[in-house]
């Protein structure tokens, strides 16, 4: 039984050798490892103006498109921002959305025509704005984020005045896109990093009794 044994050996490093032989003398080798890739590296941080470019994505607004009710009453309800940052009064069959961003949110009440929309806009990347940055951001927010175009030249700003509660009003229209609006920019908090931007706009063949409820949100509008 030994015998066979050692036999059997020698015959499997017989086949061994031969294999050996046949690939050029050279032992098998071990398939590579995979490796993955290098982690992306941190960008360093800017001390430029807050962009438009990533965060918010420029896209005209949707006017005249009726959409879906929140509600059945045409009654007034107070809306407020999630972080207390402003309220004001709609009425309760309008429309609402949210859409969110890297570094901002917008809170958009549509009128049950699809005539108007309100939007309150807050951004915070964490850089504290300096000088007239807020001022820049507001303009450049308004010739990408709500032309008609998304392109500059196609709001035309017939008004730019101080309001007494230290923000300022923007009053606009849309030469390509049959709308008009007005935006309230200012900064929020002593670190001013919150950016908020309160526009209301309408389409200008729109009914005066939704002009009027734009009016009412802007005459309800306080900080809660």
């Amino acid at each position: 039984m030994k015998k066979q044994y050692r036999m059997l050996f020698a015959f499997a490093a017989l086949l061994l050798l031969v294999s050996i032989a046949c690939n050029g003398g050279a032992a098998p080798t071990a398939a590579p490892v995979p490796t993955l890739p290098p982690a992306p590296t941190s960008q360093p941080q800017s001390n430029n103006p807050p962009s438009n470019n990533n965060p918010i994505v420029p896209q005209p607004p949707a006017l005249n498109d009726p959409p879906p009710s929140n509600g059945n009453s045409s009654d007034l309800v107070v809306f407020t921002d999630e972080n207390n940052l402003l309220s004001f009064e709609v009425p309760g069959d309008w429309y609402y959305e949210q859409q969110t961003y890297e570094h901002a949110y917008i809170d958009r009440i549509t009128s049950t025509d699809g005539s108007a929309i309100i939007d309150s806009l807050v951004y915070n990347d964490g850089q504290a704005f300096t000088g007239n940055d807020n001022g820049r951001f507001a303009l450049q927010l308004l010739h990408q984020y709500y032309s008609n175009t998304g392109k500059e030249g196609d709001i035309s700003i017939s008004g730019d005045e101080m309001q007494p509660d230290g923000s300022e009003k923007l009053t606009w229209t849309s030469k390509s896109g049959g709308y008009s609006g007005v935006s309230f920019f200012e900064l929020r908090g002593g670190d001013r990093m919150t950016f908020l931007m309160f526009t209301l706009y309408y389409a200008n063949d729109a009914d005066q009794a939704v002009i009027d409820i734009l009016d009412h949100a802007i005459t309800s509008y306080t900080i809660p």
